[in-house]
C-alpha cells in the first residue's frame, strides 16, 4: 500500500554521500525526490536508521547544497531516505528547471 502524500519527482542527480559519521562515503545518483525523502542509487553500505549526508554535484564537479536525512529502507541497488527537514529549496530549483526542459516529472512510484 502506498503511503506517500506528496509529489515525487524522477531525477538523475549526481551526489556525494557520507554515512557512519563521515567514515564511509560514496558517489551515487539521486533517482527521485519529494519534499520529505528520496531514493539514492548507491553502493554505500548504510543501514536503516543511519544518518546520511548528501551533497549535490553540479555539472562542473563542484559540491552544491547539502541534504541531511535518515536511511529508512535499503534495497539491492540503493537507499530510501527521509530528509531531516523538508527539501523545499531542492524542489523549487527542480521546478525552475522544469519550466525550460520539462524536467522533473512527477512519479507514481519507486523509491523511498
Amino acid at each position: 500500500m502506498e503511503h506517500r502524500c506528496g509529489a515525487r519527482y524522477d531525477v538523475d542527480l549526481a551526489v556525494y554521500a557520507r554515512a557512519h559519521a563521515g567514515v564511509v562515503s560514496s558517489v551515487g545518483s539521486l533517482r527521485n525526490v519529494s519534499l520529505t525523502g528520496g531514493f539514492l542509487e548507491t553502493a554505500l553500505p548504510a543501514q536503516p536508521l543511519s544518518h546520511i549526508s548528501l551533497r549535490l554535484i553540479d555539472a562542473d564537479g563542484e559540491l552544491g547544497p547539502r541534504l541531511e536525512g535518515q536511511v529508512v529502507r535499503r534495497t539491492s541497488n540503493g537507499l530510501g531516505i527521509e530528509w531531516c527537514e523538508y527539501a523545499t529549496e531542492l524542489i523549487r530549483a527542480l521546478g525552475r528547471n522544469s519550466e525550460t526542459d520539462n524536467y522533473p516529472t512527477p512519479s507514481a512510484a519507486s523509491g523511498s
